[in-house]
């Protein structure tokens, strides 16, 4: 198990989730993803896939079903509200979709513009402890609140690179206190805001000091307040203080398989000898994030990163009572 210890914070690496998968049992281009109290995961296939879907599945690698299959044109960001309804953007066709847990959609609202209520491209999705769905717009550059119904509350933020301008946002998250974190993708930071929207602080450092940011693609905070960000041009997760300070980074550590991976490789012979070949540094490699675009961190603390270019889920958790082993020399 790989182990990182730094300012008196422990991550374990946990496991490999998911392997490459054109239908059923599997994931292609993994991107956003969402957890059920109750340990259920939702994970949205995007991209160059023929016909993008959302994988059902759970900690322990049970597939549960896939749903959404060939209904969306690009979809971005996906949450969960408190009756266990999906929701769904579509960044091309500027929509927010809503499905029941089972998987039958049941709403569907939004159109294209940038008056208040439009939407253009939107992305990331959050709900705040009202229960209404905060939406990244993205290129609009802004952030909208909308009920669970799609009625329009209230927007903040604009395009530009100053305090609360957005180029390109695209995910976003909450913390225990109300504050809202958006990935702000085009100008390669983290900003945070008060619940009314109101600028707070940044992160991502303009400085030399290892804490800097390319395309971050999303966000979330743990319950110490930690930051984590999915780095996705750095092919990194970023850790932060709540002070915006670097903590730490992670880089990927599957070195193994994961279940359903295992069981393809058991079962093709020619696979199975392919990898029984490769050099034990490439496959230090081939365990290194590749494009991360999504992490959230469900009710049980896994950290869970999805590892869009390798098709699969890395899953961390963070140990509070870790003790480093003392050796003597």
């Amino acid at each position: 198990m790989a182990t990182r210890t730094v300012a008196g914070r422990t991550w374990h690496f946990d496991k490999i989730i998911g392997f490459l998968s054109v239908r059923g049992r599997g994931l292609w281009h993994p991107t956003s993803v969402a957890s059920a109290p109750d340990g259920t995961m939702y994970v949205l296939n995007s991209g160059a896939r023929p016909g993008c879907a959302i994988t059902v599945l759970n900690m322990e690698e049970e597939f549960l079903g896939e749903f959404a299959e060939d209904e969306f044109s690009w979809p971005e960001g996906l949450a969960l509200d408190g009756e266990g309804n999906l929701y769904c953007s579509d960044g091309h066709d500027h929509y927010v979709a809503v499905y029941t847990p089972d998987g039958e959609r049941i709403a569907q609202w939004g159109e294209e513009g940038s008056n208040e209520g439009q939407l253009n491209s939107p992305s990331g999705l959050a709900f705040d402890s009202d229960e209404n769905l905060l939406v990244v717009d993205s290129l609009n550059g802004r952030v909208q609140k909308f009920t669970k119904d799609g009625n329009f509350i209230s927007s903040w933020g604009s395009p530009g690179d100053g305090e609360g301008e957005f180029n390109r946002p695209w995910g976003i998250t909450t913390d225990s206190a109300g504050d809202v974190y958006v990935t702000d993708w085009g100008n390669d930071r983290v900003q945070k805001f008060s619940a009314e929207g109101e600028y707070l602080m940044r992160f991502g450092s303009l400085i030399d000091d290892g804490g800097q940011l390319s395309h971050p693609a999303d966000v979330a905070v743990d319950k110490d307040g930690d930051v984590y960000v999915a780095d996705w041009g750095n092919n990194r997760v970023q850790i932060y203080y709540p002070d915006g300070d670097i903590i730490t980074s992670l880089n990927g550590d599957a070195r193994g398989f994961s279940k359903w991976a295992q069981e393809f490789l058991d079962s093709n012979a020619d696979y199975r000898a392919a990898f029984q070949r490769v050099d034990p540094t490439d496959m230090v490699e081939l365990g290194l994030f590749q494009r991360p675009g999504g992490i959230i961190i469900d009710d049980a603390g896994h950290i869970i990163i999805s590892d869009g270019i390798r098709c699969r889920l890395q899953v961390y958790t963070k140990d509070d009572d870790y003790l480093v082993p003392q050796f003597n020399l």
